[in-house]
């Protein structure tokens, strides 16, 4: 997944000060704008969802643990898995990757 579809996906994130659940301003978006459906918590981002965070993690991934591609590459066990539309066809393409494992 590119880094922008990445800060894009995980800056929309917001979660109900209430009790914790969660929603993206664009893919699952509340009802009210701000508003959690269920118990009317106000949404806030956390400071890890933050573009500038997230920023941060990405470079730290690119550092320090993408390089490991190649190690487990080389071992034949690295699986791709391409991002899909939907949660559910993200989910089949990763179950179908970790059962090539066996």
């Amino acid at each position: 997944i590119p880094d922008e579809a990445i800060i894009k996906r995980m800056s929309g994130r917001r979660v109900c000060e209430d009790c914790g659940s969660s929603y993206h301003i664009v893919n699952i978006p509340p009802k009210v704008a701000g508003v959690y459906d269920n118990c009317g918590g106000k949404l806030v981002q956390r400071k890890d969802d933050e573009p500038e965070t997230v920023k941060k993690r990405l470079e730290d991934y690119h550092r320090e643990t993408e390089p490991l591609k190649g190690f487990y590459e080389a071992r034949g066990i690295l699986r791709t898995v391409y991002d899909q539309p939907t949660i559910a066809e993200t989910t089949r393409e990763l179950m179908a990757a970790l059962g090539d494992l066996k």
